[in-house]
């Protein structure tokens, strides 16, 4: 994982998504990034994923590669797209869905793979309707950023045992 991170540099990714809450799913539909600016708030996610990127949800399924997503869908968040497809060894789900009214709204499944859980970890359990999945995505954490951080704590602290401080 670390030669592939250093092959796709985080400068190279200069453009990153927000990182899933855990009201998005209760805090009503999605609006433009401006609009949202505009009322005194930073833009969600949702707001996005469902206003900024150029994505047919009728015709992506067909698009889908093995290795990575279309570079079409993510205008200017493809980099960090693709450093995370390669990262994750899967490409990114189809970010964007049609709700009840017709409107496009964030998919559950790609917040899931945001946070680098497996494919139905959340969205695959019985019972829980998006906004619950949206909710539990939300709340949790990126497991290979906790990993590391541990990891970084470990070490450091072994330097302070060392040190005698």
């Amino acid at each position: 994982m670390t030669t592939v991170a250093r092959l796709f540099d985080k400068e190279r990714a200069h453009r990153l998504f927000k990182t899933p809450t855990a009201n998005l799913g209760s805090n009503g539909a999605s609006q433009h990034p401006d609009k949202r600016r505009a009322g005194g708030h930073g833009p969600t996610l949702d707001d996005e994923v469902s206003f900024l990127l150029p994505v047919d949800p009728d015709t992506a399924e067909e698009q889908l590669g093995a290795f990575h997503s279309p570079p079409e869908w993510w205008a200017e968040y493809g980099p960090a797209v693709r450093r995370w497809e390669t990262l994750m060894g899967t490409p990114a789900p189809i970010p964007v869905e049609f709700g009840p009214r017709g409107g496009r709204r964030l998919a559950a499944v790609f917040a899931e793979w945001l946070m680098g859980l497996p494919r139905g970890w959340i969205t695959h359990i019985p019972g829980l309707n998006r906004a619950r999945q949206l909710k539990a995505a939300g709340n949790g954490v990126v497991a290979r950023q906790a990993f590391t951080a541990y990891l970084h704590m470990i070490n450091h602290k072994g330097d302070e045992w060392e040190s005698g401080a």
